[in-house]
């Protein structure tokens, strides 16, 4: 399959395209596009396009079956600007097309074609040619087209990767009606499928889709949780609420990825809440979130970390203190100078000189 750089690459040519000569004239744009040279026939056929002359489908139909890719590119692009919902046979055929540009206009004249195309494109979802599949799903996508949705999450689970990818794009392009659909994907045994649900999911960045992601951070399925985390992070502000829940869940797995996505996005709105995690009954839960702490870097944690210094666990404390050390509060000092001279601990002692080394350094 053709790789993502092609169709960039495909955009660039396009909007280089020559601009039509004012002086050219309809008779001229036929006569050009049957016996020109071949920039003269690419600029007839776009030229006839724009016209919007529908004695010119004919002969732009022969063109985007002409032997040179060039030709044919500029005969897809023209039929789209013309409008004709005759030329959807035609351009259904082009998505097979040996030149990968010419699928791309081919596709991209379909979506402009809108409704009259939308029942022959719906049907090459369903073909064994993956060219025809790639294509149907860009159009499609571009549409806007809800029916598409059902064939559309089937390309998810596709073993080509570009594939999936453009699954992914056309589902997020048409947006909310994906979502429903996607959510329930989540729950299908097939992992690649469910992956590329948590990834679409993810762009969507809608309410529902927030809230299923979020349930995944509990999950006992590591790829699935790690790919949940990666898009809740992506979102940014707006998974903050999913995320807050999550912290108050009582389950250990979820509460650490919430942790971890938090203290990425450094939202000072967190600190609280993450706080209240370093009474936890669960050690992993108490340091995960007195790491957090130190990543959001809030003065208003230093009260908070300094009473977890306290700590039964070792591994507690020396994560308190890092914390302590990277937000670089004054406030710390003395409690730090302490666990320095008294821990019990080497490892704690030795990252609380550390931690005052690094505050000192700072003044």
């Amino acid at each position: 399959m053709a790789a993502k750089g092609t169709f960039a690459l495909i955009l660039a040519l396009a909007a280089a395209a020559p601009a039509l000569t004012a002086a050219l004239t309809v008779e001229e744009a036929y006569e050009n596009l049957g016996h020109g040279t071949l920039g003269e026939q690419c600029e007839a056929a776009e030229y006839l396009g724009i016209a919007g002359d529908e004695a010119a489908l004919e002969p732009l139909v022969v063109a985007l079956g002409d032997e040179n890719p060039e030709l044919r590119q500029s005969a897809a692009m023209a039929l789209g600007e013309l409008g004709s919902s005759r030329a959807v046979p035609a351009l259904t055929r082009a998505l097979k097309d040996r030149d990968r540009a010419v699928q791309w206009f081919a596709a991209t004249a379909l979506a402009k074609l809108g409704e009259p195309a939308a029942k022959a494109l719906l049907a090459e979802l369903r073909s064994d040619d993956e060219d025809a599949v790639v294509g149907a799903a860009i159009a499609l996508g571009r549409m806007r087209e809800p029916r598409a949705v059902g064939p559309l999450l089937k390309l998810l689970s596709s073993p080509d990767l570009y594939v999936r990818e453009q699954g992914i794009e056309a589902l997020v392009t048409i947006g909310k009606p994906s979502v429903g659909s996607l959510v329930k994907t989540l729950g299908s045994a097939e992992p690649v499928a469910k992956k590329s649900a948590i990834v679409a999911l993810g762009r969507l960045a809608d309410e529902e889709a927030a809230a299923a992601l979020g349930r995944l951070l509990g999950e006992r399925d590591l790829v699935a949780r790690h790919y949940a985390m990666v898009a809740l992070r992506d979102m940014g502000p707006d998974a903050y609420d999913v995320l807050e829940a999550a912290l108050a869940s009582r389950n250990p797995s979820a509460q650490k990825a919430a942790c971890e996505i938090l203290g990425f996005g450094r939202d000072a709105r967190a600190i609280e809440p993450v706080a209240a995690l370093l009474d936890d009954d669960d050690e992993s839960v108490r340091w995960t979130a007195a790491k957090t702490l130190g990543a959001i870097d809030g003065k208003y944690a230093v009260a908070s970390l300094i009473r977890a210094l306290q700590d039964p666990s070792p591994r507690v404390r020396e994560v308190t203190v890092l914390a302590l050390g990277k937000i670089g509060h004054l406030d710390a000092v003395p409690s730090l100078t302490a666990v320095a001279e008294n821990d019990p601990d080497d490892a704690v002692r030795a990252a609380a000189t550390d931690a005052l080394a690094a505050i000192a350094g700072r003044k």
